[in-house]
């Protein structure tokens, strides 16, 4: 899988997963474009391992909600 398809394959985890957990934020929502340009960062940095890609994205999504929060 190249570097397109795992950053792609992660964000698409990643984000499925946190709309699964926080049903009341809209598909949309501009912490998606946040995680897109975080996973595809990563990935351009060498992280080739979609998986972690995504449990990297939820955790960085989850220091957004806590950046939010105070």
């Amino acid at each position: 899988m190249n570097s397109p398809d795992i950053a792609e394959a992660a964000f698409a985890r990643a984000w499925s997963v946190y709309l699964l957990i926080h049903s009341g934020i809209d598909e949309n929502d501009a912490r998606r474009a946040s995680l897109q340009r975080f996973i595809r960062q990563r990935c351009q940095a060498g992280e080739t391992d979609s998986e972690l890609l995504a449990v990297e994205g939820l955790k960085y999504l989850k220091t957004l909600e806590r950046t939010a929060e105070d």
